[in-house]
């Protein structure tokens, strides 16, 4: 039975046409055109618009603002005294910028803070430098130096166009960064340079020994100046960071030691590349705005010194064998004791340092550097210690199994068992994918020397069948 169309339309709720709205009549279309906003079409409002959006320029303000900057310019508006304060000093004859800034000593620079890099103590400065003239030093009576040149190369052709000297002064960090506006300022900078350098005793550089002081002596040379560095003791932290931290970073630049060590995070500088440009630049257009971030860079540097110094220093006043965090610092520490040949800390920090869980190749090269130093301080029941355990950590190292032999055949006088360590190191050398190495050869001739005593001692018997 099909459904009545109109009791299907009322169930689904539908609707005829003839049931929709009538809707009301249109206006009549206005055909008047809409008046131009004031001042322009409306493609120009809307561009205007847009250009104020984006902070975009035409063509025509460009050039006004190009040519009031070059008036602004001729006049001296964008001259490095008047964009960063500071002060002219000198004459007529020769003068040049100085820009002064002073820190509190409570004042931090990454995870230290500037007082701790000054009370530095002396005798941590000359094992860093590996100098013992600085046992005295006092870091409140140096100079913090740093310069900015025109090239890396050096030479006559050269010139340090900011000279920065840090130093501690009426209770505060002060740092004075001297600066050539042109060529002919060079005399009045040195000169003054000078007067400063004879207030000190010591000068702290990064590179300087190489870089900084032998470019500043040139150009005192060549201005028939006396140079007054000759005079002053050097610690270069470049060297002292190095020592410390190479092993593990690999890049001790700076940079990087800021990062890592330090905890220095720079924000508006200007990579070392570019500073020689923009001072050429400023030479041709004597607008000092793009010298900011070369000032920024240069005093950060400085005071990166400082805060390294501090960093150094308040490591090595640990107690022994808790200097330095990382494996590999620490026993760049036990390699320095034992190059200044300071053995008993070599034993003392070589011995707790072995407890740490610590990669293979460093474990040995500990394992060897405790087994010299107990041998050059006669303590021979820990040297032979160290060398059992040299060669048990390391049974296929021939200069560990040499150096246990040796000890064995000329002190112990055990000549069966120097024989064994000798023939079985050999035998796992040779059983060695990598065939011969290093030291190889020298432990087959102590090998065939005891062997040779073994002989007598038994009456020619074959060495092979002997014991302990």
């Amino acid at each position: 039975m099909t459904m009545d169309r109109d009791e299907l339309i009322r169930k689904l709720n539908l609707m005829r046409g003839s049931d929709l709205p009538v809707p009301p009549p249109r206006a009549p279309e206005n055909t008047e055109e809409t008046p131009p906003p004031a001042g322009g079409t409306l493609a120009e409002e809307s561009r205007r618009r847009l250009q104020e959006r984006l902070g975009l320029m035409q063509g025509a303000d460009w050039a006004a603002r190009r040519e009031e900057e070059a008036r602004r310019a001729a006049v001296g508006d964008y001259e490095v005294d008047r964009v960063l304060g500071g002060e002219v000093v000198g004459d007529d004859a020769s003068a040049f910028f100085l820009l002064r800034r002073e820190y509190p000593l409570e004042h931090f620079h990454g995870a230290f803070s500037l007082g701790a890099g000054l009370e530095s103590r002396g005798a941590h400065l000359a094992l860093a430098a590996c100098d013992e003239s600085l046992a005295g030093a006092d870091p409140r009576e140096a100079v913090f130096m740093d310069t900015e040149t025109t090239g890396l190369a050096g030479g006559a052709g050269t010139v340090a166009f900011l000279v920065g000297m840090g130093y501690h002064a009426d209770g505060m960090f002060r740092v004075d960064q001297c600066f050539l506006r042109d060529y002919d300022d060079e005399p009045a900078m040195l000169a003054w340079i000078a007067g400063l350098l004879s207030r000190f005793k010591t000068v702290v550089s990064f590179n300087g020994k190489s870089f900084d002081l032998p470019l500043l002596r040139t150009r005192f040379v060549q201005h028939r100046m006396p140079c007054r560095f000759d005079a002053l003791a050097h610690l270069d932290l470049v060297h002292a960071a190095r020592r410390f931290w190479k092993r593990r970073l690999s890049d001790c630049s700076l940079g990087n030691l800021e990062r890592e060590v330090l905890g220095v995070r720079r924000h508006g500088d200007v990579p070392s590349h570019l500073i020689p440009e923009r001072w050429l630049e400023y030479l041709h257009t004597r607008d000092a705005r793009p010298l900011e971030g070369v000032f920024y860079h240069h005093r950060v540097d400085i005071l990166s010194m400082v805060t390294l110094l501090g960093a150094l220093s308040s490591r090595l006043d640990r107690p022994e064998g808790s200097e330095f965090d990382h494996d590999e610092d620490q026993l760049s520490l036990i390699r320095l004791h034992f190059r200044e040949k300071r053995y008993d800390q070599v034993l003392a920090a070589g011995a707790e340092w072995l407890r740490r869980d610590a990669p293979q190749p460093l474990r040995r090269e500990c394992l060897e550097m405790l087994s010299l130093a107990g041998k050059r301080r006669g303590r021979w029941e820990e040297t032979e210690a160290f060398l059992d355990q040299w060669h048990a950590e390391f049974p296929a190292d021939a200069a560990g199994a040499s150096e246990l032999a040796k000890h064995l055949e000329h002190r112990a006088r055990n000549l069966a068992r120097a024989e064994r360590v000798c023939r079985e190191t050999l035998a796992l050398l040779d059983a060695s994918p990598s065939g011969e190495c290093a030291g190889a050869g020298e432990l087959r001739g102590r090998l065939a020397r005891i062997r040779r005593k073994l002989g007598g001692l038994w009456g020619g018997a074959d060495a092979d069948a002997g014991g302990d």
